[in-house]
């Protein structure tokens, strides 16, 4: 029973994993850079072709940097991740240290979902009714996979 729970314990916590580094991997703006903190997946990749004004981007742009400041270091996430992978690596990992971290790194990715989804309405209130209706299409439109991923992290996995 030991061993079955352990092995349940792993393949959840290696969901995690794959499911944080595909985050990590995701779309335009990733982590840090034009599209803000956590703002990859969604966020500023739904207002390309929306015709903003330019008062329109100055508070888009304002939003993003007040948030970006509001950073002290990297994300939560990526600490808990690092010390994850390292238990389990570990010569004898330690099931209950492994559901811990799995506890803490999904509580973690909750509070960056949740910050992610504030930035967003913020924004969402800036744009005017057909703005937010051209978003909407854009979203309808778009695929619901993009495929397999090429290079970037966990590339060493991947056959040659």
């Amino acid at each position: 029973m030991k061993r079955f729970t352990f092995s349940v314990v792993i393949a959840a916590v290696l969901g995690v994993a794959a499911y944080t580094v595909a985050g990590a991997q995701g779309g335009q703006g990733g982590g840090r850079g034009p599209g803000g903190p956590g703002f990859g997946r969604g966020g500023a990749a739904v207002l390309r072709g929306v015709d903003l004004t330019d008062a329109q981007r100055e508070q888009i742009k304002a939003i993003h940097e007040t948030e970006r400041d509001g950073q002290t270091g990297p994300p939560a996430d990526a600490a808990l991740n690092r010390q994850l992978q390292a238990e389990l690596y570990a010569d004898a990992p330690d099931a209950q240290k492994i559901a811990d971290l799995q506890q803490q790194l999904a509580a973690a990715q909750s509070a960056r979902l949740a910050k992610r989804i504030a930035i967003e309405q913020k924004i969402a209130q800036i744009l005017t009714a057909e703005q937010r209706a051209q978003v909407r299409e854009r979203l309808a439109s778009a695929p619901d996979d993009r495929g397999p991923r090429r290079g970037g992290r966990g590339a060493f996995l991947a056959p040659r």
